[in-house]
């Protein structure tokens, strides 16, 4: 379709055989061509009416989530179009009827061009008179148009088998041992609990907690008994090489499930769509993207590790996999199962308000034994700088002495988290980027973590010009170099970003592990992607407070969510494991539940803030963005959305309230007002990391006791900013129910 200067593909969503009441007939233009399609490429209802859900669900453009639900090869990016002369013009020298000059000029330069020549070269020069010429020899059949995809330059992180349908087992994946047919002692209610379930008419959603070997045995009776049914199974998880790990699983029990995510080829993806929508796929497992599969017989839907952050998208539309899971088993009637070893608030608070069941198959004589060491005692020059403290170390050579493995997680990349100015105290930034920039000794370079910059290390300060920068902060690079000056002789691996970069590198890591070839792991949050088995003698956290200094409510769970899947990786306590929290609040919530084994603890105290501040999940977030390359104009433009943010409150009979407004409520000895009754608009103010990637960024916080309430007056108020005006490259995001603050 034409668009302006460019020409568009289109979706035919309906037909009418009038034009609406209004339409500018005059204004209409004619569609350019139509697209090749097979039935296959036929929207369903269900598929349409899905994409209705997710624009209204997350007030996003429509047209964007309806590409959501197209088959991957329609996803494709188009080269631009090219032209050629058509049989009927080649067979004759004189083409019948009159050709105006342009035409005549057109036909002649594809008459020489057999392969024909792209629409930007054709076009050139005088393109308003070419384009009508060229529209003109289209409609006379004399000129004909093609369009080649450009197949993505995706990463193929598993190739799949050619001879499985729809490519059911990627090669190379290791399948979990054979001990998913020996069932759990405490999950041995699970059978009896999923049989009920399936038979009931209305089916109510579970919220399955325990350990990784639980809910894959879980899992696999689940699918097994769904597939008996006749129904197919849709099985989402946050990252690829879990989807592919819990597909090596299923197939130790005879199930061959299809893969789809994003390290495919658009082939394959094409290939796995197929197989979903011709219901040959009885068992799909796939990453956020295959939420919208085309399973038409749903019988059960799986979240695996639901409170993954990786499960909502960052970009428009900023769905989250989790809640698309929701409504489409909803819709389907079908069994909704959320799994994770920590569920998230918000769906502990569905369990209380009755809208889910819980089911806790956790063994507690699983547990390691917890020390917590308090990082006020031990000064960091005894270790370097580097987080060692005494009883550390002490805990890495008792492992050592047992020829037992241990494990430290840090979840920070790098040598140092910055490099610190020891007379002005500035810190090397990155230039299109707020944030400075972490150092990596290894390489000798510097590095941004948002936009992935690289530089040389700066040998001079680049405010004062001294030469005394210092690394301050440590990384997985500091922690290892430091491990191995205190143990010559230990075999040291380190897992992040820098070291498993391919496939091939997780597998080399796999294999020294299997061969008893490492001591010592130390890593990032890519330890427990890789899906290591519990069995580690020692396992600590230099640092585990680190992530407590993010501006993010949700910082305090994600501390708790690691160091609960920290302890999973370390034997039980009555086997002699161990697990070490090195820290600077040793009376924190989540420490404390930790070792007490108690969850009640900290999501007790964690409601407690959260209920006091209106923050998730007591209410609803929506997250507003002006971003633009001029900061003074983004300013501006937030300050402006807030007055209409307002004003529609006001026009709506609700009370708004600004921040300090908001401060004066939370904080003071007034009990503040029921949500229900408010709508607390909080900002603007610059986001954590004011600029990134070149671009200004200012936040407002939404909050409301009703989605809908907080979500309509966010994008009605947009729609009013984008017709006023676009100064500076403005561009305004919504983030519906948001995961990240930053």
């Amino acid at each position: 379709m034409p668009f302006g200067s460019r020409d568009l593909q289109g979706l035919v969503i309906a037909v009418h055989h009038r034009l609406p009441p209004g339409a500018p007939a005059k204004d209409l233009k004619a569609i350019r061509s139509l697209g090749a399609a097979s039935l296959g490429h036929l929207l369903t209802a269900d598929q349409i009416e899905l994409s209705h859900w997710v624009a209204d669900r997350y007030a996003a453009p429509w047209g964007q989530c309806v590409k959501l639900v197209l088959p991957p090869d329609d996803r494709v990016r188009r080269l631009p179009s090219r032209y050629v002369a058509t049989e009927l013009s080649l067979a004759s020298p004189s083409p019948v009827g009159a050709l105006s000059a342009a035409e005549t000029e057109l036909l002649t330069r594809l008459r020489r061009r057999p392969k024909g020549i792209m629409a930007a070269t054709l076009l050139k020069g005088d393109t308003s008179r070419r384009k009508l010429a060229l529209q003109a020899l289209l409609q006379k059949g004399l000129v004909g148009r093609h369009e080649q995809p450009v197949v993505s330059k995706t990463i193929r992180l598993h190739k799949q088998e050619s001879s499985a349908p729809g490519g059911a087992l990627p090669i190379g994946v290791e399948a979990e041992p054979a001990v998913l047919e020996d069932p759990p002692p405490e999950a041995q209610a699970w059978p009896d609990l999923l049989e009920r379930t399936l038979e009931q008419e209305a089916v109510v959603p579970l919220l399955l907690q325990g350990n990784q070997r639980t809910r894959l045995w879980c899992l696999a009776r689940a699918a097994q008994a769904t597939i008996r049914r006749g129904k197919q199974a849709l099985i989402l998880t946050g990252d690829v090489e879990h989807a592919c790990r819990l597909a090596g699983a299923l197939a130790t029990v005879g199930i061959r499930p299809v893969l789809l995510h994003s390290g495919l080829s658009v082939q394959e993806r094409a290939e796995a769509w197929q197989a979903a929508q011709g219901g040959s796929a009885m068992v799909l497992i796939g990453t956020r993207m295959a939420a919208f599969s085309p399973l038409e017989r749903l019988g059960l839907v799986w979240v695996e590790g639901e409170d993954d952050a990786s499960l909502k998208e960052e970009q428009v539309p900023r769905y989250h996999a989790r809640e698309v899971a929701r409504q489409r088993a909803s819709c389907a009637r079908a069994l909704l199962v959320l799994a994770s070893n920590h569920p998230s608030l918000e769906s502990l608070s569905a369990v209380q308000e009755g809208r889910m069941t819980r089911c806790v198959y956790r063994d507690p004589y699983q547990a390691p034994n917890v020390d917590v060491i308090d990082m006020k005692d031990y000064p960091r020059e005894s270790s370097g700088g580097a987080l060692l403290s005494p009883p550390l170390i002490e805990g890495i050579r008792e492992a050592l002495g047992q020829q037992a493995l241990s494990i430290l997680y840090l979840n920070r990349k790098g040598f140092a988290t910055v490099l610190h100015c020891a007379d002005c105290g500035a810190m090397p930034q990155c230039d299109a980027c707020s944030v400075a920039l972490t150092f990596f000794r290894r390489s000798n370079h510097v590095r941004c973590h948002y936009c992935d910059r690289t530089k040389p290390v700066p040998e001079q300060c680049p405010r004062c010009q001294s030469l005394k920068l210092e690394p301050v902060g440590s990384g997985t690079e500091r922690i290892e170099e430091a491990v191995r000056r205190v143990f010559p002789q230990a075999r040291v691996a380190r897992v992040d970003g820098e070291t498993i970069r391919r496939p091939s590198d997780a597998r080399a890591f796999h294999r020294l592990l299997a061969a008893g070839e490492l001591d010592i792991v130390i890593g990032t949050q890519m330890i427990f992607r890789l899906g290591l088995q519990p069995g580690a003698a020692f396992v600590a956290l230099p640092d585990a407070d680190a992530g407590l200094h993010i501006p993010d409510f949700r910082s305090a769970e994600r501390m708790y969510h690691a160091l609960l899947d920290a302890a999973d990786l370390a034997r039980p306590g009555c086997a002699g494991g161990r697990l070490l929290i090195q820290t600077r609040f040793a009376d924190h919530h989540a420490i404390t539940a930790v070792v007490s084994g108690d969850e009640d603890l900290f999501v007790q105290q964690e409601h407690v803030f959260r209920k006091m501040l209106h923050y998730p999940p007591w209410t609803h977030l929506v997250r507003l963005d002006v971003s633009g390359t001029v900061e003074s104009v983004v300013a501006q433009a937030a300050g402006r959305w807030v007055t209409m943010l307002r004003a529609q409150v006001a026009a709506t009979g609700r009370r708004g309230a600004g921040v300090n407004q908001h401060e004066t409520t939370a904080m003071g000895s007034a009990e503040p007002e029921p949500l229900s009754k408010q709508i607390l608009i909080l900002g603007p103010s610059p986001a954590p990391h004011v600029m990134t990637r070149g671009r200004y960024c200012w936040q407002i916080l939404v909050k409301s006791a009703a989605l809908e309430a907080g979500k309509e007056i966010a994008a009605r108020t947009r729609e009013g900013l984008e017709r006023e005006s676009r100064r500076g490259g403005l561009r305004y995001d919504i983030d519906v129910d948001p995961v990240s603050m930053a």
